[in-house]
């Protein structure tokens, strides 16, 4: 009731939350919580005003194709297709005051927002929407304010807070902006989703032979055939849903899983692809000096083959090489924000 969500049991009830991220921290008590304006907000006695949630999937077709329409446009995930939505919507809501009736503080402290929390079963994002015209809500000075999220491991992204806020209604992180709309990427992959996003590479080149997921393409990186003798290359046949393509190079029949002489998966938006490979060529090129090639690796790395298995009834989990998979996406999207942050260092 209080502007935001808490995605556990028990409930929680904390009329403010933090404004640092350690406050932020104390505030949620162990919650995942998403929270478009977390303040002492009064959504009763109030006409036509309120809190509403919704739950929306494949049979609500106009809210989720409208949704789907807006992540695909913003992101450019042209294969996000959404599986659930959740969406809270917050409707000529006041701050909760003991001494103005909301029927009368409703005319000066006015806000309409929305938190949708949508995915489709691989990729996560929060929309935040504010209404640019009820927006005039105005808590007290000495009272907290905060918009934000908080991560798995109970992090927080604290986005404003009382010496800000005013701004959600006007700004914008979405291309083209539209004022009063944020979009942000809370994409976690845990080992067995990135399973399904990437075939496994074989270990051996005896082995790809076998494999008809893949076809041979040695021109995956320019030079790579000349510059790594005795060197052979192979992709996945199409994209997958997520838009990745799993890319295998093998020197004297062994899979490469480091650089220079490896390869990892390709990535159907151009954007990140190009910064990938720019990425390479500064970071792990063979005539480089390769110096901060692993910093690279962290951020791209080619597949080791520890989850190929010959018989697909071996389950992930029983392996004790399977890899800790991080959320690679958000690293992509750290360097697509600040690409240089790496690519500098490589050119030092």
């Amino acid at each position: 009731m209080n502007g935001f969500l808490a995605l556990d049991f028990q409930p929680l009830y904390n009329q403010n939350g933090g404004e640092t991220p350690s406050e932020w921290t104390a505030a949620i008590q162990n919650h995942i919580v998403i929270a478009p304006l977390w303040t002492n907000i009064d959504s009763r006695n109030i006409s036509n005003g309120g809190l509403w949630i919704h739950v929306l999937t494949e049979r609500d077709k106009a809210d989720v194709l409208n949704i789907q329409d807006l992540v695909r446009q913003y992101t450019n995930q042209t294969g996000f297709n959404v599986s659930v939505a959740l969406a809270a919507t917050w409707k000529h809501v006041t701050v909760h005051s003991p001494y103005e009736p909301g029927y009368e503080l409703i005319n000066h402290q006015n806000l309409s927002m929305q938190a949708i929390l949508v995915t489709d079963g691989m990729y996560t994002y929060i929309m935040f929407n504010y209404d640019r015209e009820q927006f005039s809500i105005r808590p007290l000075p000495e009272v907290p304010v905060a918009s934000g999220y908080t991560h798995l491991d109970y992090s927080a992204s604290v986005l404003s807070t009382r010496n800000n806020f005013t701004h959600l209604n006007k700004g914008s992180n979405v291309n083209p902006a539209f004022p009063g709309r944020w979009l942000y990427n809370v994409t976690t992959i845990t080992g067995s989703m990135w399973n399904e996003t990437r075939l496994p590479c074989p270990c051996q080149l005896v082995l790809m032979l076998e494999d008809y997921e893949f076809t041979q393409k040695d021109e995956i990186l320019p030079d790579i055939g000349t510059k790594f003798t005795h060197t052979t290359c192979y992709q996945s046949w199409f994209f997958s849903a997520y838009g990745i393509k799993q890319r295998c190079c093998y020197m004297f029949s062994r899979l490469q899983s480091q650089y220079p002489g490896a390869v990892a998966a390709e990535f159907e938006n151009t954007t990140i692809a190009s910064l990938l490979q720019e990425g390479y060529y500064q970071c792990c090129s063979p005539e480089g000096s390769q110096k901060y090639c692993d910093l690279y690796q962290s951020i791209n790395p080619p597949d080791d083959c520890s989850r190929y298995t010959i018989s697909d009834e071996v389950p992930l989990g029983d392996r004790r090489d399977s890899p800790q998979i991080k959320d690679v996406s958000v690293d992509v999207e750290k360097l697509a924000a600040n690409p240089r942050s790496v690519l500098e260092k490589c050119t030092q």
